[in-house]
């Protein structure tokens, strides 16, 4: 299994295989990334592609192979907010938290936390070779009051971090702050 010709480490069939096993029986796993990246997780349950609409036709394109190939993907359309009752979610992927500022990256993740159910994965998926900006990602999970923080280099150029969400009082008492 492998992403597109050009989707770089995290298209590579370790990264993915990594990917594939943080989410196995956490679905449905909701992509808030590439659709190319979704389609591959479907391979493994039912997966959830959130897209801005520029990256409709891509999209589009990668749900008919998905449905043709019998594989449980969607495709919907969301902007800034993520469309999802509170505490609803067992698995998030986020592509790219390491290309952002360290402020955007912790509002970001901050943001998605509620989505989460107690115990629900947050898994960031990014293509860098940087120690500096993995341990950034990871300072914006451990704001986020996310536990049990780990960091996996499936391949050189792709790192992943996985936190799981806090108890449910957790999540309010943060948000009431």
């Amino acid at each position: 299994m492998r992403g597109p010709l050009l989707s770089g480490p995290l298209g590579s069939q370790p990264a993915l295989e990594a990917l594939l096993r943080w989410t196995q029986g956490h679905g449905p796993v909701v992509v808030l990334g590439p659709p190319w990246l979704g389609a591959a997780l479907a391979r493994g349950g039912v997966a959830l592609v959130l897209i801005e609409s520029e990256g409709r036709p891509q999209a589009i394109r990668v749900r008919r192979r998905a449905r043709k190939e019998n594989q449980p993907l969607d495709v919907a359309l969301a902007a800034a907010d993520l469309p999802v009752r509170r505490g609803s979610l067992s698995a998030v992927v986020i592509e790219n938290a390491a290309g952002l500022e360290p402020a955007d990256a912790q509002r970001w993740v901050a943001g998605l936390i509620p989505s989460l159910r107690p115990g629900g994965r947050l898994i960031a998926a990014d293509a860098t070779t940087s120690d500096a900006a993995a341990a950034r990602v990871a300072g914006a999970f451990l704001s986020a009051a996310l536990q049990e923080i780990v960091q996996e280099w499936p391949r050189e150029g792709a790192v992943l971090t996985v936190g799981v969400a806090p108890p449910a009082s957790v999540i309010a008492a943060r948000q009431a702050v």
